[in-house]
C-alpha cells in the first residue's frame, strides 16, 4: 500500500517522479506532512524543514547565543517526534515556534551565561548589547512578537503562559530597545 505521501499514478523513470513529488508535496498541508514525516517518508520532512526553517532559525538565533542551526535541528526532531502532543486546529507552525523557544529556553538556563558579543550578527551593537541583557522570557516574547509577528493568543500558547504577560513583557522588551538606542552617547 502506497503512503499518502508518494506520487499516485505510473511513474516512467525516477527523474519524472522527482518534480511530480515535489509538486504533489507542496500541495499537502503542514499537518498531512508531519503525520507522513513521523511515518519515515523523508520527502515530508525535507518538505516541512524547506517550509519553516527560516521562522525557526530567526527564533533560536535571536534566543541563543551560539549553536543556532543544532538548536534548529533540534526543534524539528522535538516536533516530529511528539505525535501525541499536536492539538488539533493549532497550525504546525505554531507548535514548531514552541518547539523553538522550549529548547532555546532550556539552552540559556543550562549555560553558565549569557554574553551579548556572541549574540547574532545581523543585529548591530548596541541591539545585541541590550538583547543580552533582557530577560529570557521577555527576549522570547519579543522575538516572537516584534520579530516573528505573531499574534499575542499565538505568542502566548507557544510560550505557555496569558496574552496579557505575553504583552507586558513584549512592552518591557521593547521599551528597554527603545530607551537604549534612543540614549546617545555622552
Amino acid at each position: 500500500m502506497k503512503s499518502m505521501c508518494e506520487v499516485s499514478g505510473e511513474i516512467g523513470t525516477l527523474r519524472d517522479a522527482t518534480p511530480l513529488l515535489a509538486a504533489m508535496l507542496r500541495e499537502r498541508s503542514d499537518e498531512v506532512l508531519a503525520q507522513c514525516s513521523r511515518a519515515g517518508e523523508g520527502a515530508a520532512f525535507v518538505e516541512l524543514a524547506l517550509r519553516h526553517w527560516s521562522g525557526v532559525n530567526r527564533i533560536v538565533r535571536n534566543m541563543l547565543v551560539s549553536d543556532a542551526a543544532e538548536a534548529a535541528e533540534a526543534t524539528f526532531r522535538s516536533a516530529l517526534g511528539s505525535a501525541q502532543t499536536f492539538l488539533d486546529g493549532v497550525p504546525f507552525r505554531i507548535l514548531l515556534y514552541r518547539a523553538a523557544i522550549g529548547i532555546s529556553l532550556a539552552r540559556l538556563r543550562s549555560s553558565a551565561k549569557l554574553t551579548a558579543s556572541a549574540a547574532p550578527a545581523f543585529l548591530t551593537n548596541r541591539i545585541r548589547e541590550v538583547l543580552g541583557r533582557l530577560n529570557a522570557m521577555d527576549r522570547a516574547c519579543y522575538v516572537l512578537r516584534d520579530v516573528e509577528e505573531l499574534s499575542y493568543d499565538e505568542a502566548s500558547f507557544v510560550l505557555r503562559t496569558s496574552p496579557e504577560i505575553v504583552r507586558e513583557r513584549a512592552h518591557r522588551a521593547r521599551l528597554a530597545l527603545t530607551v537604549s538606542l534612543d540614549a546617545r552617547p555622552a
